[in-house]
């Protein structure tokens, strides 16, 4: 085995013992897991695991693979840590892609960083449309997925909460027939997300009075009392123009996830920037 992708899911998974352990802990889906280890076991035709009752467990082939893992992975450590020490301070391009609504939050957190970090060269984009990361539109990115990309690597940082809310001048009597309402809404190009799914079941296709490209246009939209619509509590509860229609729906939270491509996971700068946007959600729900 001379390819350190394929070891880092060997030595995953013997350390943990379960798929989907294994996926957590490096960052990618559970069925990427599955897929490389029966792609490897493949070519080196021979079982690398057995399943039993309580987990995977390395047969005799996995135990020599694991250790050869286990090599590799102590040589690639190891020039990290030389590189990282010729490089201590922190210095080029990062390019960053978040979802707008969370502009305040970042430009908050990463403004006295760069105070101190002043090679440091960042390029922030900011929307809600999705950045190529295979072509490089981003080397770090926020993203609101209920699944992401196999080819990225990353985490799941936190769930955002959603609730319906209107206008405090809304004459809304109760929660019990939203279908009552015009609804402000996301455009069609978002229709697979989990806050639209839900609405378009809540609203049972009532029509809506206007459809938002941005988060920022959709809460206007609300507050100036065009329509119900779905917002984050993080957020909607500061601002005095709305009123919270419905409790937390569970079934429209939407997952916030911190990807990068995985060729960069070994660039310091790269890391301890994924490090600060994950830090900005800290005490947020997982």
């Amino acid at each position: 085995m001379t390819n350190w992708d394929d070891a880092q899911f060997v030595l995953a998974l013997a350390r943990s013992g379960t798929i989907r352990a294994a996926a957590k802990s490096l960052g990618v889906n559970h069925t990427t897991v599955s897929r490389r280890i029966a792609t490897l076991e493949k070519q080196l035709s021979a079982r690398l695991f057995e399943l039993t009752p309580s987990g995977y467990v390395m047969t005799v082939s996995g135990k020599i693979i694991c250790k050869a893992a286990e090599e590799m992975e102590d040589l690639v450590l190891g020039s990290h840590r030389r590189v990282e020490g010729a490089d201590a301070e922190l210095s080029g391009e990062v390019h960053i892609h978040i979802p707008d609504i969370f502009d305040d939050w970042v430009c908050d957190k990463l403004t006295p960083f760069l105070q101190q970090h002043t090679k440091l060269q960042i390029h922030l984009s900011s929307s809600t449309s999705v950045a190529d990361m295979a072509h490089r539109e981003a080397d770090i990115a926020l993203r609101f997925t209920d699944e992401p990309p196999e080819d990225m690597v990353g985490m799941k940082v936190c769930s955002m909460p959603v609730a319906v809310y209107a206008s405090k001048n809304c004459e809304v009597a109760s929660a019990k027939d939203l279908t009552l309402y015009p609804w402000v809404r996301w455009a069609p190009m978002f229709a697979q997300s989990s806050v639209e799914r839900w609405t378009e079941f809540a609203s049972k296709g009532t029509a809506s009075s206007v459809r938002v490209t941005s988060y920022k246009t959709l809460t206007r939209m609300i507050s100036n009392n065009a329509g119900i619509g779905c917002l984050t509590p993080w957020f909607a509860e500061g601002d005095k123009k709305l009123k919270r229609i419905t409790p937390d729906i569970k079934e429209a939270a939407m997952d916030v996830w911190v990807l990068m491509h995985p060729d960069l996971r070994g660039v310091r700068r790269i890391k301890v920037l994924k490090d600060l946007l994950v830090n900005i959600f800290e005490g947020q729900s997982v």
